[in-house]
């Protein structure tokens, strides 16, 4: 239990918004970036997938639809410096119906993103830092053939939960792209931590709109029903089930994401 109740106050005033009100187009990376990182020399291969059962038919313009959906990433990640760590996504899809732009049962790959995190942790629990990605997307992802993600990460883990948020300033680039301002969105975790091997809790992923004209009770959320797993040493899964609000393309979301090291 919490030493103290500023702490439980502090936990359940950045949790707020996210419970009261709580998204992204369909990723194949759904996740809340915390303060894991690889060490120096050591590698941590993730595989990411997630389906979306009901969802979007058309999405009006060339990318592929989300309903029937299916994502799968790789994702490897080495540490260069205490605090620093590298890495690489490479995205696939899957096609889930018939549309102008896709035909059921097509594949094809959709990105390919370069990434670079940093984390600084305090003895009392606090962390914080970044995680800035540069990507290239393929016709049937985005609009955007380029684009840039900077993801703040601050959060508090305690023996018994963890708290996350991920304030996120994306900017897409290319002829096609909407055009140059940033969109803001807001993502967060909270984790209740059964033991050392499992935790269970609540993720939330909400878009604001544009940095200059945020929109934060009107955009897309997703929430979802977290478990995490320590299957055996080095081993770890992550499941989730997600529900899509407001104008959120997604109506239900399912992920996985599994990883280890070496």
């Amino acid at each position: 239990m919490f030493k103290t109740k500023r702490v439980v106050s502090l936990l359940a005033l950045l949790g707020a918004p996210f419970l009261a009100s709580t998204v992204w187009a369909t990723d194949p990376e759904i996740m809340v970036h915390e303060a894991d990182l690889a060490e120096s020399g050591e590698i941590v291969a993730t595989l990411h997938a997630n389906y979306t059962p009901r969802g979007g038919r058309d999405t009006g313009d060339y990318t592929w639809p989300s309903h029937r959906q299916l994502n799968l990433m790789a994702e490897f990640a080495t540490g260069i410096a205490p605090g620093w760590e590298v890495g690489v996504h490479l995205p696939i899809r899957r096609a889930g119906v018939d549309s102008p732009s896709s035909s059921a049962g097509d594949w094809g790959a959709t990105a390919v993103m370069f990434r670079l995190k940093h984390i600084s942790e305090l003895e009392s629990g606090f962390f914080f830092g970044f995680n800035a990605e540069y990507d290239y997307f393929a016709r049937r992802f985005d609009t955007a053939s380029r684009g840039i993600e900077f993801r703040g990460i601050v959060g508090y883990d305690h023996e018994r939960f963890r708290l996350t948020l991920n304030p996120t300033f994306t900017w897409g680039f290319g002829r096609d792209a909407d055009n140059h301002r940033a969109d803001f969105g807001l993502d967060g975790k909270l984790l209740y931590k059964v033991s050392e091997k499992l935790a269970y809790g609540i993720e939330a992923y909400s878009d604001w709109g544009k940095y200059d004209q945020l929109r934060p009770g009107d955009g897309g959320r997703v929430v979802y029903l977290v478990s995490e797993f320590e299957l055996a040493k080095d081993h770890a899964l992550h499941v989730g089930v997600g529900k899509g609000y407001r104008d959120a393309d997604e109506r239900t979301v399912l992920k996985a994401v599994w990883s280890t090291s070496f």
